[in-house]
């Protein structure tokens, strides 16, 4: 943490004591913009440090968030007479946790952890002391400050993105709002006009914000919300008002850095939503804002940090494989030119789904929906109902919110496809709002649903052409795991066929081990080559089909081993090993002989979390190769009897 520059509570103290006098509205203005720019310091030096966050999300908020931490007397969260400083827009954590160590909850040695196991995750999250909600899942948290203040809380203020108002929970909640009297729930739109790296207006405009909210009984009150002289009589109407109150905060996007920040952009342009910040570009808003009066307080440290701060970059890292989710939109960018079916959707997300190509080369095949993932999947409906085949993209973990609109385009046994990007552990930073071990079980649970989870780039272009190959009166998902594996040592991948497993490893050894997805198979056979080097053989068996396996198949399997080891990034509940033992229980129904085998199953026992190590989140639930190799060891070891 010693090559950033950090901002103590030393250095809050006395300008917050200054701001419990009685002082002129102006100096207190004045107070508090010397704490926003400590807040930016350290929200900046967070990010610099370790290589993630959200930018232009957390400076877009911090005159607003420095407001509500400084402006008046703080009560901690253990006071219930607190008030509730809630994050909807889960981007700003990194604002919200430099506020805090303003106010003693945190350190900046807690801002070096952030993004890792035991530090601040990358959303804001309830491990984190001071923190109220969990935060990531867009458009929950004004419904979940209402009952916060139906439960008695004093005050709930709730920070949304104007992006996040593309979700339609939030007008379920004004309703609530309004219809409750809530005036103690007091929400601010952060209305920066720029949704992850395009204008809002270009994806799901609201042309009247302010007669919309209006509508909804709420009076409201629009403010430039990165000038402080405006910010607090706004808090202080909205503290005041009998009725529910909603502020419009017009902002730009990583406010107070000129050189990054931006109210406007072309379409895919801006690039401050997650990019990382090169060491020249920290120490050039270090140096901008020394020469602003606000840092007159710590003007000498700050010349002396920069003065030997070392410009030096990082060497960059080598480039990654393609991951399944490049060559899924490559094949789908084929796939879209080829059929006249197919159509494409995505829910904000196109750059990270890799279905850009798709919008430009042909976007009158391409949906654009916004955040809206519920709206995204029932339009899909309607256009399977036209005979057309919609893929449906966004995150894997997003889809838990449209689980109930997946089941009724299920029920009307129409052919659609979803694509759940970022799936598994692979996907290590950015915590458990966004990372997806349980959306296997989900799907699995609707009647019909093919689930296949690739583990070689080669089996997409097999499983979308079987799919489609002939009208199907069920949906397909496929699970996109976020990166490759970094060990990719089989280097020969193995044939898809639907509902069998393909063999990686086949000696005629008693004992296999069965497992989906490209991490996971790497895995395994790394941990089984070195038990083979100690003389051991394992079999291996890759399985894709995580529904509807062959039971004649299976009860082969089983009539062939003694031992059959499950292995899976998924949750324990759902995924695999109760696929494999659902078709086993069928096929002794059916009277197919298939032996009685041990069987043994290790999966994710638990929620993962954000960490910056890539293989942070398979360390945690043991199934690196060493894991792996020292669990199969033990089996052996272990006379344990058959189920």
């Amino acid at each position: 943490m010693h090559h950033c520059f950090w901002i103590r509570q030393e250095h809050y103290a006395p300008i917050i004591d200054q701001l419990h006098l009685d002082i002129a509205p102006g100096e207190r203005v004045r107070l508090l913009e010397i704490l926003t720019l400590y807040n930016r310091i350290n929200a900046l030096s967070t990010i610099h440090n370790s290589g993630r966050g959200w930018l232009g999300a957390s400076f877009s908020v911090a005159e607003i968030l420095t407001a509500l931490y400084f402006d008046g007397t703080f009560k901690g969260p253990e006071d219930p007479h607190r008030d509730y400083i809630l994050l909807s827009k889960g981007h700003a954590a990194v604002m919200q946790y430099a506020a805090m160590v303003g106010r003693g909850l945190l350190a900046p040695e807690d801002l070096a952890q952030y993004n890792r196991e035991n530090g601040p995750q990358a959303h804001s999250d309830r491990v984190t002391h001071g923190i109220e909600t969990n935060t990531g899942s867009l458009g929950q948290t004004l419904s979940k400050a209402a009952g916060l203040a139906l439960g008695g809380a004093r005050r709930v203020f709730v920070i949304l993105g104007d992006g996040e108002l593309q979700e339609g929970q939030n007008y379920e909640a004004l309703m609530t709002l309004h219809q409750r009297q809530l005036g103690q729930v007091i929400p601010i739109i952060d209305r920066n006009g720029i949704q992850t790296d395009s204008e809002t207006r270009e994806i799901k405009e609201i042309p009247d914000l302010g007669a919309v909210l209006g509508g909804f009984g709420m009076g409201v009150i629009t403010i430039n919300g990165n000038h402080m002289e405006q910010v607090l009589p706004a808090l202080r109407e909205a503290r005041n008002s009998a009725r529910p109150m909603v502020i419009i905060a017009d902002t730009q996007k990583a406010a107070g850095i000129s050189f990054m920040e931006a109210s406007s952009t072309l379409r895919r342009a801006f690039q401050r939503h997650g990019s990382t910040l090169t060491r020249a570009e920290y120490l050039r808003a270090l140096t901008q804002w020394n020469a602003s009066p606000s840092a007159q307080h710590i003007g000498e440290e700050l010349t002396r940090f920069i003065e030997q701060a070392q410009p030096r970059e990082n060497p960059p890292a080598a480039a990654p494989g393609p991951s399944m989710g490049d060559g899924f939109g490559q094949h789908l960018t084929q796939l879209v030119k080829q059929d006249p079916r197919v159509v494409v959707l995505s829910a904000d997300l196109e750059k990270s789904c890799k279905i850009t190509p798709i919008a430009l080369s042909s976007p009158e095949r391409f949906l654009e929906m916004g955040i809206a993932e519920q709206d995204m999947v029932s339009c899909a409906g309607g256009l399977a109902l036209r005979g057309k085949i919609p893929v449906v993209n966004t995150y894997a973990a997003f889809f838990r919110r449209a689980f109930e609109q997946i089941y009724v385009n299920a029920t009307e046994k129409t052919q659609i496809v979803y694509a759940g990007h970022y799936a598994g552990l692979s996907y290590n930073t950015d915590g458990k709002t966004h990372q997806a071990t349980g959306d296997a079980a989900m799907m699995r649970s609707i009647p019909g649903m093919h689930v296949l989870f690739p583990a070689f780039l080669e089996e997409i272009p097999q499983m979308l052409s079987w799919y489609l190959a002939e009208p199907r009166e069920a949906p397909l998902y496929l699970r996109l795991s976020a990166k490759p594996c970094p060990l990719n040592t089989i280097l020969v991948p193995l044939p898809f066929e639907y509902g069998r497993g393909a063999f990686y490893r086949d000696t005629g050894a008693k004992i296999c081990v069965l497992t989906s997805g490209p991490h996971m198979i790497q895995y395994c056979d790394a941990a089984i080559d070195t038990l083979q080097k100690q003389g051991i053989n394992l079999d291996l068996c890759l399985v894709s089909t995580l529904r509807h396996l062959d039971q004649s198949w299976c009860a082969r399997l089983a009539s062939t081993y003694d031992h059959l080891v499950i292995v899976e990034e998924l949750f324990e509940a759902g995924g695999l090993h109760d696929e494999l033992c659902h078709a086993l229980a069928v096929a002794s129904d059916q009277g197919l002989s298939s032996g009685h085998p041990r069987i043994s199953h290790r999966a994710v026992g638990g929620l993962p979390f954000s960490t910056l190590d890539p293989a942070g989140l398979y360390k945690h639930f043991q199934l690196t190769p060493d894991h792996l190799a020292q669990w199969f060891l033990s089996l052996m070891d272990s006379p344990v009897p058959r189920q």
